[in-house]
């Protein structure tokens, strides 16, 4: 039993070496959307949290350009109010641990 998951461990990974960036960037983002985490978003002004944000179980998503840079607007979806977009620089993301 061991042996047949290192085994497929090790096909696993020389799969992926054989993949893209992009492709392996898509790979784990997918990931992360059936993983999942619960999120809390602030937007900050000033240094200070003006109004925040939970996402259970979701993504928050960003443009990025050519170079990968991330750049622009976070868009998620809220329990709070639903659609949600707000500027990168202005924006803190925390992650929210069950307890």
């Amino acid at each position: 039993m061991k042996q047949i998951l290192v085994f497929g461990i090790g096909i696993f990974l020389i799969a992926l070496a054989g993949c893209t960036e992009e492709q392996q960037n898509r790979f784990f983002r997918q990931a992360d959307n059936i993983l999942g985490k619960d999120l809390r978003v602030s937007y900050v002004d000033e240094g200070k949290i003006v109004k925040s944000w939970t996402v259970r179980s979701g993504k928050i998503t960003t443009g990025k350009d050519a170079s990968g840079q991330v750049l622009g607007y976070y868009y998620f979806w809220s329990e709070e109010t639903g659609y949600v977009q707000l500027p990168i620089e202005r924006t803190l993301i925390e992650e929210v641990k069950a307890q």
